[in-house]
């Protein structure tokens, strides 16, 4: 029921909101402080990483072919070659190692360190209706 006179009881004070400095204080938290360390190697290892990392250039690929292991991954990962077609692959990347089929062919990738000699790894390509469907890459016996 509510009644029309005044409670006299104390109003509670209300709380004092959070600052933003409070919520980066990293003083007495030993979790926060061992996030913040863990965050901080996470940036720092990917950035390295980034920086060091081989791009895949065409004069790179068509000069030197022995370090081709090196830049590979990144040709596959960016999709660069997806859907273009066969004479264009071969203006970009060269002349090809191996053409398996009229819709396969195949590059030597160099002398990547390999824990079995008798493979060696390629950059496998696949065309589908004259256009590349499938970048890859494969092992085949030397």
């Amino acid at each position: 029921m509510i009644s029309d006179k005044p409670s006299l009881e104390k109003p509670t004070p209300r709380k004092k909101p959070k600052q933003l400095k409070d919520y980066f204080d990293f003083r007495n938290n030993q979790i926060n402080q061992i996030g913040l360390i863990l965050f901080s190697a996470f940036i720092i290892s990917t950035s390295i990483h980034f920086f060091f990392e081989e791009r895949f250039t065409e004069a790179q690929w068509q000069t030197q072919p022995m370090t081709r292991h090196k830049i590979v991954n990144d040709l596959i990962d960016s999709r660069v070659l997806l859907n273009e077609s066969k004479p264009n692959v071969i203006k970009r990347l060269g002349q090809p190692s191996y053409i398996l089929t009229k819709d396969i062919i195949l590059y030597e990738l160099g002398l990547a360190p390999q824990f079995n000699s008798d493979q060696v790894e390629h950059l496998y390509i696949e065309f589908s209706n004259e256009k590349v469907s499938k970048v890859s890459l494969t092992l085949y016996d030397y």
